[in-house]
């Protein structure tokens, strides 16, 4: 396997990804963001690192947490987001950024199912960075559940779609408990039009 090394001249930060996680899109977003290629050709993770600190001097991408409101979050969901729209409301709502641009968001409000909505439990309802990013994923989530505690909640819960593999859960110790029938919204009495994937989901739970 080969790395690739981006450098940002403006932040002096870089970023190193594997063969298997550079698609012609991953080149265009990062493109879009102002990284330059500067090899594609490394043995290991660790020689790019050190290629671009001591030929370079610059840093590891550090990406940071910020507030930011439902409107321009749902704007960055309706966006990016591969196969949903932003949600009518919220809890609250955190930015993923790489300096000055915005690369992530992550909404949280209550459970969409009355089942789970008792006061407690929180859940995450849109997640969604840019793919040449998909590391920051876990530090939203992280983040999500640190403010929740503080605000009292007991549990948060968020659904993926089954073929997704939930490598971001895992990794800030998020368990799957089932998977959701799935189906639609729409009813006899109540005609909604589906926005969504309506097939089966995984259910993950992080205690607090």
């Amino acid at each position: 396997m080969w790395y690739w090394l981006f450098i940002k001249e403006k932040t002096n930060r870089y970023l190193v990804l594997a063969d298997d996680q550079v698609t012609s899109k991953t080149r265009w977003i990062l493109y879009q963001d102002n990284y330059e290629l500067i090899s594609d050709c490394k043995r290991s993770r660790k020689e790019a690192e050190l290629y671009a600190e001591i030929y370079y001097g610059a840093k590891k991408l550090k990406l940071e947490t910020r507030p930011i409101t439902l409107k321009d979050a749902c704007q960055f969901v309706d966006q990016n987001h591969r196969h949903h729209i932003g949600p009518q409301g919220h809890k609250f709502s955190i930015g993923l950024y790489d300096g000055d641009i915005i690369i992530g968001v992550i909404i949280a409000g209550r459970p969409v199912s009355r089942h789970q909505d008792n006061g407690i439990t929180l859940e995450v309802t849109r997640c969604c960075v840019k793919e040449a990013y998909k590391n920051g994923i876990s530090k939203l989530y992280a983040a999500v559940c640190k403010i929740a505690k503080v605000m009292g909640y007991k549990k948060v819960i968020t659904y993926t779609l089954i073929e997704e593999p939930g490598v971001s859960m895992r990794s800030v110790n998020f368990l799957k408990v089932r998977t959701s029938a799935g189906g639609s919204w729409s009813s006899e009495n109540r005609q909604r039009n589906d926005k969504h994937p309506t097939g089966k989901k995984l259910l993950w739970v992080r205690e607090l």
